[in-house]
């Protein structure tokens, strides 16, 4: 999907299925940047966009590196608590010989 200044856009999984965040680059070359669309879902409307962050590329690598800190400390704490987390599923494949 392109239209005016944007490029195709990636959705996040949302958590709940009136709400989602779309990541869309934006801007003309040389001048590209992120953009973060919160969406809500509106009956009769379809998504709304509530709120737009606009990172530059420096910005992208630092929220990045910044996310990952939480996401790791997140998991820290939820093991430190006794929380279970579900283990990968493991997919056996065929062994070519």
């Amino acid at each position: 999907m392109q239209s005016g200044n944007s490029m195709a856009s990636r959705v996040v999984s949302p958590s709940q299925p009136d709400q989602q965040i779309e990541v869309v680059i934006e801007g003309g070359p040389g001048r590209e940047h992120v953009a973060l669309r919160f969406s809500t879902w509106a009956e009769g409307l379809g998504w709304c966009t509530q709120k737009t962050i606009r990172l530059e590329a420096q910005q992208l690598d630092d929220l990045h590196r910044v996310t990952t800190v939480a996401r790791h400390r997140l998991a820290r704490r939820r093991a430190d608590s006794g929380q279970h987390r579900e283990s990968a599923q493991v997919i056996q494949l065929p062994i070519v010989v």
